[in-house]
């Protein structure tokens, strides 16, 4: 049951030189879009837990005689804060991890647009075309959204990578197509015939059935990780085969 919340709940925090109502321990990228505050963001995702990895949703704490650069989709707000969403160190810091992460997918049109978006329109650094921002979107919604632990991260620094256990076939994977739906740069694509769905990134391919109680097409894989998962016979999702064109 969903706890009630009670005026202890209910705090005040200051954006921007704004006092603001929010809820305690409720995300701070939250509060800002509710009052109006536009806080740029690549790996911010309803589906997944939040991960602060695209660097982009900074803002500053102001604690007084001090400040903090924190990530603001995964910053539980206190009562008493204050933030800065836009000062002089925010569109530095800001500005900078934009070039980076323009240099590193130069040529994705999400991260070409957002950067332009925020004034960023060149990079310093040198350019890539890798369409990976390293969000692990889709390394947390095969985790915790489906379940099946497919994919993660592998190697270190520049070489860091998502990929199946040993950058080998993804041998768990099941073909249900999160991992590219959560992805925010396009970098995940699915190939889809008649009868197969293809994953060439991770090196899978899936036979495709219709499902009558599902009422679409469906891997036949994730049928049986489902039934299995929720102890039903395979028979209960009705399946028929599909024929090759």
């Amino acid at each position: 049951m969903e706890r009630q919340l009670t005026m202890s709940d209910q705090i005040t925090i200051t954006l921007d030189d704004k006092q603001v109502k929010a809820t305690a321990g409720e995300r701070l990228l939250d509060v800002c879009r509710r009052e109006g505050i536009e806080i740029p963001t690549l790996c911010d995702h309803v589906d997944v837990s939040s991960y602060g990895a695209c660097r982009l949703c900074l803002v500053e704490w102001d604690r007084g005689d001090w400040s903090k650069m924190v990530t603001s989709c995964n910053f539980p707000v206190k009562d008493g804060q204050t933030f800065r969403t836009n000062s002089e160190k925010v569109q530095r810091i800001r500005n900078m991890i934009m070039q980076f992460t323009l240099a590193r997918s130069s040529n994705v049109p999400e991260v070409v647009e957002l950067a332009k978006k925020w004034g960023v329109t060149e990079t310093k650094f040198s350019k890539q075309e890798e369409g990976c921002i390293l969000c692990g979107n889709c390394v947390r919604a095969c985790t915790e959204v489906v379940g099946a632990n497919a994919i993660g991260f592998s190697e270190r620094g520049k070489d860091r990578r998502v990929s199946p256990p040993l950058n080998a076939e993804a041998i768990d994977c099941i073909g249900c197509g999160s991992c590219a739906y959560v992805c925010p740069t396009g970098f995940i694509k699915v190939e889809e015939t008649a009868t197969t769905r293809k994953f060439p990134l991770w090196n899978a391919e899936f036979e495709l059935v219709y499902s009558k109680k599902l009422g679409q097409k469906i891997p036949r894989k994730q049928i049986e990780f489902v039934a299995e998962r929720a102890n039903l016979p395979i028979e209960h999702f009705e399946i028929e085969e599909l024929k090759k064109k």
